[in-house]
């Protein structure tokens, strides 16, 4: 490590300072025409991807977030106005790399210990399009797209070298996801480096990479920030330069942007110091929206895991040494998806984007757009006139298409509430409200951005034609192969062979032969008991259904019976509970499994549409539906395995012995 980069590394631990110079309006581009040295025939690309971070949560979007850095390049940049992504983390990632709307790729997060998901090994990823153009490229921070098996790693996937985490989150400062450490270096666990807040080791890493460039070959840096991921670890003096009297977890929020901003800060100082700056090419952007209990989307409906705007259109600009002088200070208003950065870039460099690998293998083409000439100001509109964010997986039945000015959304929304300037301010549940779209949701983004008012009575053949168009895409959907099942040979191969750390743990898949279509994915899975698999936890909806003069709003027992449409889950993602799928499609509301009343042994289990806190989770650990509110108290039959259609679930102390066992299985 060089002087420059140690004292830059020994500033972000104490946190003396920020290497801010601007805050605000744009100051100018001291640097935009200045003489290059060696430099290469293509501009070295940057991407900044937050985690996590809200539409209003930088100080070009709002009052509160301190971001001069940040502010100093998205005001000397182009913002981009309708950048899309994902609603969550690893589909959004699985995107990027992959130049493909998450339903041709993932739309899955993987834990540590599930197999596959991620991107498919027989797509090409963005670096290597790049690599043929003789870029070096770096992967920094958090990857996400892939990690049960070696060939799924950053450096097996076109990068030269890779430092960061496999999975979605982690601890901050010892880097440990439950019982073992998620931190990876290049082919091997990256030991004796945890222990240091992951955003000093990750911007550490970005100017080790920059300062040892040669500045004749082209970079790539891939830097993905942990921040603003939960959970929310901040070193104090970065919350200390907010108003001790803010929300607690916004204020945590807000002093996790200020280490991304100081982070962006170093990193675009040593891009500067090398010589490298007036040839960088910068993108910035979140992975999605922010989450609603620490951090704001204002003004957009919805947070992160809803297709609500707030969700889904996120924080986004470009900047650095090679844009344009003309192009700084500008608002670019045409639609983008992250996707399309695929075969932007390399346009940029040369390279034709067609994915031969995955052709050969009869997987999904690229969808990615060459987006180039509305970066660079060559025409005003956008050549993406259709977006689909969303379709129907094993965790969600909802659809979210964007088609010319309307926005079609179908199945039950949640997190449909609307945002304030300054929020969260409190652990409220308010923000919890959703909203049912059947057959649809509509709504004229040019009219209405933010969502405010369903128009779909007054377009009956725009609902009639999104509704088709949805049906297309359900039937087109692939999802990379894996399990949403917990693998235990993860956790012994992170014990034994890694000594703590997670990793691969599957050996790597060979290239596939080419294969037919995949069939579109199935919604919901059965939760088939052990000792019969022939029956599942099934819901009678005929008993208490609507039951009068109930508050609950009762659906049914739960019981042990064939296995049909009312034996189908889902999982709540927002509330990590279980509801019934036959129920939300009948009655288009959700039906939550919890317990009858409170937490009483011997009570029983059903489906009611008040969630109420006591909604019941699969517990792969020990194959068991526990309450975790009742103390963990888990379901398991009532009366002797005898009596096979009339068993109810009740609640008892959790027995994780074969007969009271379950196990979920994907339809």
């Amino acid at each position: 490590m060089t002087v420059f980069s140690s004292v830059l590394l020994l500033l972000a631990v104490v946190v003396i300072t920020t290497p801010a110079t601007t805050s605000g309006r744009r100051s100018g581009r001291s640097n935009a025409n200045a003489t290059k040295a060696n430099p290469s025939k293509f501009p070295h690309i940057v991407y900044f991807l937050v985690d996590d971070l809200g539409y209003a949560n930088t100080g070009f979007t709002n009052d509160e977030p301190l971001t001069p850095n940040i502010n100093t390049l998205a005001n000397e940049g182009a913002i981009l106005e309708s950048f899309y992504t994902f609603r969550f983390c690893s589909p959004t990632r699985s995107s990027f790399l992959s130049g493909r709307l998450p339903y041709h790729v993932n739309q899955e997060n993987h834990p540590p210990n599930y197999p596959g998901g991620g991107v498919d090994v027989n797509m090409t990823l963005l670096p290597e399009i790049l690599k043929r153009a003789n870029y070096s490229s770096h992967q920094v921070g958090k990857w996400h797209a892939g990690m049960s098996s070696t060939n799924m790693l950053p450096v097996n996937r076109g990068f030269d070298s890779s430092l960061g985490y496999l999975s979605g989150a982690e601890d901050h400062y010892n880097q440990k996801r439950g019982e073992f450490v998620d931190l990876w270096l290049d082919n091997k666990p990256a030991y004796e480096r945890n222990g240091t807040y992951g955003i000093f080791t990750y911007q550490a890493r970005a100017i080790n990479i920059i300062e040892s460039h040669d500045p004749s070959q082209p970079l790539f840096l891939y830097l993905a920030f942990q921040n603003v991921h939960s959970p929310l670890e901040v070193p104090p003096p970065y919350t200390n330069r907010y108003n001790e009297s803010i929300y607690h977890p916004r204020r945590q929020c807000l002093g996790m942007v200020a280490a991304v901003d100081d982070a962006i800060g170093y990193v675009t100082l040593a891009l500067k110091a090398t010589n490298l700056y007036d040839n960088t090419l910068i993108i910035f952007s979140s992975d999605n929206g922010g989450p609603k209990d620490h951090a704001n989307n204002y003004p957009f409906r919805g947070a992160k895991a809803s297709l609500f705007e707030g969700g889904v259109r996120v924080v986004a600009f470009i900047s650095g040494g090679y844009l344009p002088s003309a192009m700084a200070g500008r608002v670019i208003v045409g639609r983008m998806h992250i996707a399309d950065w695929y075969a932007t870039l390399a346009h940029v460099v040369g390279e034709d984007p067609t994915d031969h690998k995955a052709e050969a293998a009869n997987l999904p083409p690229i969808d990615s757009i060459n987006m180039w000439p509305m970066l660079m100001g060559e025409n005003s509109t956008s050549p993406r006139d259709t977006i689909i964010l969303a379709t129907p997986n094993i965790n969600d039945n909802t659809t979210g298409i964007i088609s010319g000015p309307f926005k079609f959304l179908r199945g039950i929304q949640d997190l449909s509430f609307v945002p304030g300037i300054h929020m969260p301010n409190s652990s409220d549940t308010w923000m919890n409200q959703s909203i049912s779209c059947f057959p649809g949701c509509l709504f004229n983004l040019e009219m209405d951005p933010y969502e405010l008012h369903d128009v779909a009575s007054e377009y009956p053949l725009v609902i009639d034609s999104l509704y088709a168009l949805a049906n297309e895409a359900i039937a087109d959907s692939y999802q990379t192969p894996g399990s949403m099942l917990e693998d235990p040979a993860a956790s012994a191969t992170a014990e034994n062979d890694y000594h703590g750390f997670w990793g691969p743990w599957l050996p790597d898949n060979p290239p596939s032969p080419p294969q037919p279509p995949s069939p579109p994915p199935s919604f919901g899975f059965y939760i088939r008991y052990k000792g019969d698999p022939s029956l599942c936890v099934t819901v009678n909806k005929g008993v208490d259904y609507e039951k009068p003069g109930s508050s609950w709003d009762v659906s049914g027992e739960v019981q042990l019976g064939s296995c049909d449409a009312y034996s189908k889950w889902a999982l709540d993602l927002e509330q990590d509970t279980l509801y019934n799928v036959g129920i939300a499609e009948t009655d288009w509301e959700r039906a939550y499994l919890r317990q009858n009343v409170d937490c009483t042994i011997q009570t029983r289990m059903v489906t009611m549409k008040n969630y109420n806190g006591k909604g019941a989770s699969f517990q792969p650990s020990n194959g068991t539906l526990a309450v975790s509110q009742c103390g963990g108290m888990c379901a398991i039959p009532s009366t002797k395995w005898g009596n096979l259609f009339n068993v109810t679930l009740v609640l008892n102390s959790c027995d994780a012995s074969s007969a009271n066992q379950f196990y979920l299985d994907n339809p």
